[in-house]
């Protein structure tokens, strides 16, 4: 992830959305009614969850909610060696605001596609995982200079290693392991001799291509889920991704290959159901009929997942419902997330909502 060095001052009294105001201020960027960008913590137990924050919330509030959890999750550990980590970035995305994207933010949202394209949440094949990741690294080392060969032959240690410091944040792992040595010095030249290609190139440049190129998914901005689908189901796939955007709910398989969707529209109750998340929804049962049938899906999931899956849809239902309560998911404060000390995120049926 990007890191952005900015010093912005606050108090006892600062809510997020006040914290917010003066960091776009000072990063230029929209108000996050806008950019859909959030604020988030990490969790205290160590755990790779992320807690997006409600504007209201105080910022020390937050903190030292934090802290106390910390304590009460490992009592005699991690003293003065773990601090809370806030993180701004992407959670709703819309095509309609694109158009008033500051340079700042398609920055930040490269970054953040290209964390999901390392982490596999983004559908690249090894040709279009090349180009993008020559962008990204044109974008943060600027040209790459051509080696000079050293007596013995070989490229210079330096050059060599921001070409392998580029290779490992921006290529995606999966890609690179198994290799062997010949075939990563394949790997290396060839993205050696495409980053080259991009010599002149300016950063925006390089940001404007990259994000053209992953806006052609038509699921672009989704937030993916891994889960299992529980019989009797649509699917045949024992394993799942349910992508969550601006549309609705779409099921895709390993590949990321759609296979249903179901929009908001259709969407009659979802939320936590004992240990799943059930999502219900109506359907038209014969075309001009106007018979509908109502389905049922469940899903196996970790439970923080189920949590984090039904506030961002719940987020999508509000932003577009402009105020008129959605069928509310199941309390959130019913499950049992490994960070039980958060009153300071406020979530509520509704779930956090930008508006």
């Amino acid at each position: 992830m990007l890191h952005v060095l900015k010093v912005v001052g606050f108090d006892g009294s600062t809510t997020v959305e006040e914290f917010l105001n003066t960091l776009n201020q000072k990063i230029l960027m929209r108000k996050p009614q806008l950019s859909g960008f959030c604020l988030f913590t990490d969790d205290p137990s160590g755990k790779d969850l992320e807690h997006c924050l409600q504007p209201t919330a105080k910022i020390c509030d937050v903190i030292s909610k934090w802290e106390q959890a910390l304590k009460e999750l490992h009592p005699g550990k991690n003293e003065g060696t773990r601090i809370v980590r806030l993180t701004y970035k992407n959670r709703l995305c819309f095509r309609s605001q694109v158009k008033g994207e500051t340079e700042r933010e398609r920055l930040l949202l490269a970054y953040q596609v290209n964390d999901e394209v390392q982490q596999g949440h983004f559908p690249v094949n090894k040709e279009l995982a090349m180009e993008v990741a020559t962008l990204m690294a044109q974008v943060e080392h600027g040209d790459l200079e051509r080696p000079p060969v050293s007596p013995s032959g070989s490229p210079q240690l330096k050059s060599q290693l921001i070409l392998t410091q580029a290779l490992e944040k921006f290529y995606p792992k999966r890609y690179r392991q198994d290799l062997s040595a010949e075939q990563l010095r394949d790997l290396s030249e060839g993205f050696s001799c495409k980053w080259l290609l991009l010599r002149g190139c300016s950063s925006s440049e390089c940001v404007r291509i990259y994000l053209t190129v992953a806006r052609k998914w038509p699921l672009f901005g989704a937030k993916l889920f891994s889960a299992k689908p529980l019989p009797p189901s649509v699917v045949e796939q024992t394993q799942v991704w349910l992508a969550v955007n601006e549309d609705g709910l779409c099921i895709l398989d390993l590949t990321m290959h759609p296979l249903v969707t179901y929009p908001y529209q259709c969407v009659v109750t979802f939320g936590g159901c004992r240990e799943d998340f059930m999502l219900v929804t109506t359907q038209q049962k014969e075309s001009g009929a106007g018979k509908k049938s109502v389905e049922k899906l469940v899903f196996n999931m970790a439970k923080p997942k189920i949590l984090e899956l039904t506030l961002l849809m719940a987020s999508y239902i509000n932003h577009w419902s402009l105020g008129v309560p959605s069928a509310p998911p199941q309390n959130p404060s019913h499950w049992d997330t490994d960070s039980p000390h958060f009153p300071s995120m406020n979530y509520t049926t509704k779930g956090p909502t930008l508006l």
